[in-house]
């Protein structure tokens, strides 16, 4: 009997009515059929319960409640299924259309929901639930590759759902969807075979508190997936547990929710900026006794307080595309995690073991490559070696690291798709 967490769905196609369609399996890593149930599914799910494989029931209530009669599971109480998910790419500003390299990105990305839904839901298991852009867009299997490193890379699972075209060529036994398919399959089992990368700890010395519900949902959902674009390293604290947790390791708190916080986390918060630290707040602060910076900022006032400084916001909400620049800004680039050079349009996120022995960048691209288009991303402190994983590779290739600045760069051949960096520390061997 499969246990939730070894779960690795795709969701049947309801057009899917033969059983014999089961052989695409044969080889592939799904072992978790997830079905809007309909009673032509029938002889499929008595061949895929034959063989060993787990059904579950999804859809609407009534889809739900017939699988359920039908003998299908309900989603596993250790599976969490996030809403909002999105299909993963370039999204043109002004009409949603995929842009090329010379646009201005704006990505779209499942990173940010996932990193929050894990943080609100640690033991559970997070599925995302989006399907492919219907017709007239044409879905390539790059599009697949990153909707799948979209999901893995951030520690969660697609139950991948196939466009009528990819259908439509397998039913036929096209040579191209099957070797679409193969790929498919392939992606989905690196990251399955990689599970335990989603145990390391994300990296970050920003933190975002917010309750994350309520008035301040928008755009506390907003800050976290903007930080993300900007490469700015972040981690997230609910705020009824940030009143009582460690703050160490971080060097900026941003907390713009409305209205006051409560006053065991304003102490917090405050005693954490006269230690030195940066303090982003929201328009509902009162200016405790704090001295002028006599910076002429556009969109906060910059105090001294203590060590440290306090952003207030000048207007509520304040704009969370501009506060994630102005964060960037205030904080400066010495806290970086990581740098990169000679990317465009990409995603990263970047975690470590407890005892930072072993580090891990990962890299989902969402631009047009190029062969020649090389990449380098530099990371603080000394690293004895480091390895690259890329999908469809045999097994991971050695990676150049060139001593630099109090850190190294590490160099990589093109990033078409993805690109994991596991570094390890010279304690670590």
């Amino acid at each position: 009997m499969l246990t939730p967490t070894s779960r690795i769905p795709l969701r049947w196609p309801g057009a899917w009515i033969d059983p014999a369609l089961l052989r695409l399996l044969e080889g592939a890593p799904f072992n978790c059929l997830a079905m809007e149930w309909s009673a032509a599914l029938a002889p499929v799910a008595a061949q895929a319960r034959a063989a060993g494989l787990s059904l579950v029931a999804i859809g609407n209530q009534a889809q739900r409640s017939a699988g359920a009669a039908a003998g299908l599971e309900p989603v596993p109480e250790s599976v969490l299924i996030a809403s909002d998910s999105v299909w993963p790419g370039i999204a043109s500003q002004a009409d949603g259309a995929e842009s090329g390299p010379t646009a201005n990105p704006w990505i779209d990305s499942n990173g940010w929901l996932l990193r929050l839904a894990k943080m609100r839901s640690p033991q559970k298991t997070v599925w995302l639930m989006f399907a492919p852009p219907g017709p007239p867009q044409v879905v390539l299997l790059e599009s697949y590759l990153r909707a799948i490193a979209d999901a893995g890379a951030w520690g969660g699972k697609w139950v991948v759902s196939l466009d009528s075209d990819l259908r439509g060529g397998l039913e036929r036994g096209d040579a191209k969807a099957l070797s679409s398919w193969k790929a498919i399959a392939a992606a989905v089992a690196f990251f399955e075979q990689r599970r335990g990368w989603s145990a390391l700890e994300p990296l970050g010395v920003v933190g975002v508190v917010s309750d994350f519900a309520g008035p301040n949902e928008a755009i506390s959902h907003e800050i976290l997936n903007l930080m993300g674009r900007r490469s700015l390293a972040y981690r997230i604290l609910e705020s009824s547990a940030a009143a009582t947790a460690s703050l160490d390791g971080f060097k900026a708190l941003v907390c713009v929710d409305e209205g006051a916080p409560a006053p065991l986390l304003r102490r917090k918060l405050l005693a954490f900026a006269n230690q030195g630290g940066l303090l982003v707040a929201g328009a509902a602060w009162k200016q405790p006794e704090a001295t002028p910076t006599g910076m002429d900022h556009p969109r906060v006032d910059v105090l001294r307080l203590g060590r440290g400084r306090l952003a207030i916001c000048k207007t509520s909400p304040p704009d969370p595309f501009m506060l994630a620049r102005d964060v960037h800004m205030l904080l400066g680039r010495a806290y970086d995690v990581a740098r990169y050079f000679n990317l465009s349009a990409f995603l990263s996120q970047c975690s470590a073991s407890p005892d930072r022995t072993r580090e891990l960048v990962q890299i989902v691209s969402f631009a047009i490559r190029f062969p020649n288009d090389l990449a380098t991303v530099w990371v603080p402190g000394k690293h004895a070696s480091a390895r690259l994983w890329s999908l469809g590779a045999e097994g991971p290739s050695p990676v150049e690291m060139v001593p630099e600045i109090g850190g190294a760069s590490l160099l990589l051949p093109p990033v078409p798709i993805y690109a994991g960096i596991e570094l390890f520390s010279r304690s670590a061997g």
